[in-house]
């Protein structure tokens, strides 16, 4: 009776273990090995039940055996039922762990790059390498890993390979990230530039087991901070070029200045100066002929008072000329009007003016430089040439000013200009000033002209800081001859 117990017993752990490992088998862990156990344990249970057969034939059986087939059954049972919560949370776990590597595998396709697990030797063999390396490099993942095609060192352009390597293994020996920014050559032969970042892994003895990192195309950015820095020499450059350009002009402005000074200190000395030194004679004359020749010594009191009066009118033209009030008020060609009326009235000669311009008024510093120049031609003319006859003209040719001024003089060499007399030498600094060219023929018995072309379209940026008039610098007008 005992030992029918032990074989049903038996029989029962054997049904149950078979059931857990065909249930393991079919969820957890499919394989021949459950499958196989599930087998043995079904050939248990015919055994078993063929045991009953002979108990129940009455044939002994001995209960030493059977109590080791239950052992055996028993411990079975005992070692699925323990081992599939085991398995169940292992499946759990892998079922998580496929997941999260599927998820990571779809971000780091979507990366506009190549991320990398490479061993750290001069190949930098590639253990992986996602497929963002398709269209950064032009080769597939498989065609890098374990240098079955190309080698990524080869990909580095050979002018940066040594700096990459050197520059890795620095970072690695003070075991910190590194971050490089070097070339390499795709499989279409284009050269791109690329960033990349990374780091080493070490094993548990402190030695490198692999590098990881990204590495992403900046071709684009490197371009644009290459135009960048060619964009700043060049700004550079081209500011060297407006500094030495303005101490130019502004040692012209300077010498023009001196030169404007000197001519004024002349014409002070040859007029105002003469006037007075001529009153202070007759004066003297006067005070020592009053009591003895009251009537000569009156003579002289009148020619010191007329002496004077000249002096006072020479000071006011010189102070007109400064800055004349109608160059102020009415603008150039007013100015110009009265100065040819002054000349023909104190020097009896023929201003002939043409006027062919549709501006108003032009910046302030334009209309004194322009008027000067016209002012220090027609000046020279009446002094110099002995030339009855003087013609002006002014032409306006869509934003350039022609300035013609003429005589049929004496003529003198152009070459040859005596010490001391600085009106051409004016003449042509102010037309550079104004960004323009001045041309000065001359001719011995034939007259002299002289030509001043001036663009009135870059007047502004010629160096000289102009406070223009308020209005529009270049306004027609219903008539062209002012």
């Amino acid at each position: 009776m005992f030992v029918l117990i032990v074989v049903v017993v038996s029989l029962l752990c054997q049904a149950a273990a078979a059931s857990v490992a065909l249930r393991i088998a079919s969820r957890f862990r499919p394989g021949w090995g459950w499958l196989l156990l599930a087998l043995a344990m079904v050939l248990m249970v015919v055994r078993s039940l063929s045991v009953l057969g002979e108990i129940y034939l009455g044939i002994p059986r001995d209960l030493i055996s059977e109590s080791v087939a239950l052992l055996i059954s028993l411990t079975c049972l005992a070692g699925v039922l323990l081992i599939e919560p085991v398995l169940k949370a292992a499946y759990r776990y892998q079922t998580f762990v496929e997941l999260e590597t599927h998820r990571l595998s779809g971000l780091l396709q979507c990366l506009p790059g190549a991320v990398y697990q490479c061993r750290n030797d001069p190949q930098w063999t590639m253990q992986y390498i996602n497929d963002g390396c398709r269209e950064l490099t032009g080769y597939a993942p498989e065609d890098l890993i374990g240098n079955r095609r190309r080698a990524y060192a080869e990909l580095i352009v050979p002018e940066d390979r040594e700096k990459v390597w050197q520059e890795v293994q620095k970072a690695v020996n003070e075991r910190r990230p590194y971050r490089l920014v070097y070339r390499i050559r795709t499989a279409s032969g284009d050269v791109k530039w690329v960033w990349e970042q990374g780091m080493a892994v070490f094993d548990e003895e402190g030695e490198v087991a692999f590098l990881t990192g990204y590495i992403t195309d900046v071709t684009t950015w490197r371009r644009i901070e290459e135009e960048l820095e060619q964009a700043r020499q060049e700004w550079h450059s081209e500011k060297e070029v407006w500094r030495r350009t303005e101490k130019r002009l502004l040692n012209e402005v300077w010498e023009l200045q001196e030169r404007q000074n000197e001519a004024i200190a002349y014409e002070i000395h040859d007029g105002f100066i003469q006037q007075a030194t001529g009153a202070l004679m007759s004066l003297e004359t006067y005070r020592h002929l009053r009591s003895t020749a009251p009537q000569e010594a009156e003579s002289f009191l009148d020619r010191a008072m007329h002496l004077i009066r000249n002096a006072i009118a020479e000071a006011r033209r010189l102070i007109r000329g400064l800055r004349p009030d109608l160059l102020e008020e009415g603008g150039l060609i007013p100015a110009l009007q009265s100065f040819f009326q002054e000349i023909r009235a104190r020097h009896h000669v023929e201003i002939e003016f043409h006027n062919q311009t549709q501006f108003i008024r032009l910046a302030a510093p334009v209309e004194t430089h322009i008027f000067r120049i016209i002012q220090e031609a027609v000046l020279n003319a009446v002094r110099h040439s002995g030339s009855s006859r003087v013609a002006v003209s002014l032409r306006q040719q869509n934003s350039t000013l022609e300035i013609e001024v003429r005589d049929w003089g004496t003529g003198f060499d152009v070459e040859r200009i005596p010490a001391g007399h600085f009106g051409l030498h004016s003449i042509r600094d102010r037309a550079k000033l104004l960004g323009g060219w001045a041309e000065i023929t001359s001719q011995r018995q034939r007259g002299t002209t002289v030509r001043v072309t001036v663009p009135l379209d870059v007047l502004p940026t010629n160096g000289i800081d102009f406070d223009p008039y308020t209005g529009n610098p270049l306004v027609p007008t219903p008539s062209s001859n002012g």
